[in-house]
């Protein structure tokens, strides 16, 4: 079980429009997730404002990343102070953020733009057949209880090295890439389409930032067992909250100009 402090806010220039929204919200929480208020607050120094301070519990790791997503509150995490669950659950919930981000981007034509660093080199050669070694490998897992994932992204571009390269030197420097395999589907010239499937050791935090940056067809964890501590549950749950906030003002502001 996990068991958040959520602060919910809205504010306006109208106060019967706040305060009608805010309570339908605070009451869908409480039919929803059963919401405790701790505290509530009101600010009508400028614009007028309402903020409560929630205690909401949820059984599973999707129930609580659905929240984030749908409501993008800022909030702490009080409990637990690790939590382990399997690597099927950890890819299912991977596939439902995946899933919602997609499903946003189709609808509103927009997504997040992945920064290419240039002048990287990377061998190719080596990546195919794999960075490292199974001792290597053991210290990635055992000893700095990094992710051992894979990953599919579709991609094309003038070659199968410039794909490769555009989305290995756009993920976070901290992901340890250690293999790479391509499928082409189509093959003109020197044009590359195709699959390309990444084995990488990460922490959950940049595996879910891969998950809703970069859309991937498919993710799936080597581990069987998965832990994540009460500081990456806080701090996944806020990026994601942070993330559909970010797109949806996007979205908003691109409506307002047509």
């Amino acid at each position: 079980m996990i068991e958040i402090i959520s602060y919910q806010e809205f504010k306006g220039n109208d106060k019967a429009i706040v305060d009608r929204g805010f309570e339908k919200l605070v009451g869908e929480l409480k039919e929803k997730y059963g919401a405790e208020t701790l505290s509530s607050e009101i600010d009508d120094s400028e614009l007028y404002t309402r903020i409560d301070e929630l205690k909401i519990k949820f059984e599973t790791l999707i129930d609580y990343i659905t929240f984030c997503i749908k409501y993008g509150a800022d909030l702490d995490v009080l409990s637990p102070s690790k939590l382990k669950i399997s690597g099927n659950e950890m890819g299912e919930t991977i596939s439902y953020i995946i899933d919602f981000f997609k499903r946003f981007s189709e609808e509103y034509g927009i997504a997040f733009n992945v920064y290419v660093k240039k002048d990287v080199e990377l061998d190719l050669d080596a990546l195919k057949k794999g960075m490292y070694d199974d001792d290597d490998i053991f210290c990635f897992e055992e000893e700095d209880g990094l992710l051992r994932v894979k990953a599919v992204f579709s991609g094309e571009g003038k070659s199968e090295e410039v794909v490769i390269k555009n989305i290995l030197v756009s993920l976070n420097p901290d992901i340890i890439v250690n293999k790479v395999i391509t499928k082409p589907t189509e093959i003109e010239k020197e044009t590359f389409s195709g699959l390309i499937a990444v084995e990488m050791f990460c922490n959950p935090f940049d595996i879910v930032e891969v998950a809703y940056k970069f859309l991937p067809l498919a993710v799936s964890f080597e581990n069987s067992d998965i832990e994540l501590d009460i500081s990456e549950i806080q701090d996944i749950g806020n990026d994601l909250g942070g993330a559909i906030f970010e797109l949806t003002h996007a979205a908003a502001t691109m409506k307002g100009k047509n």
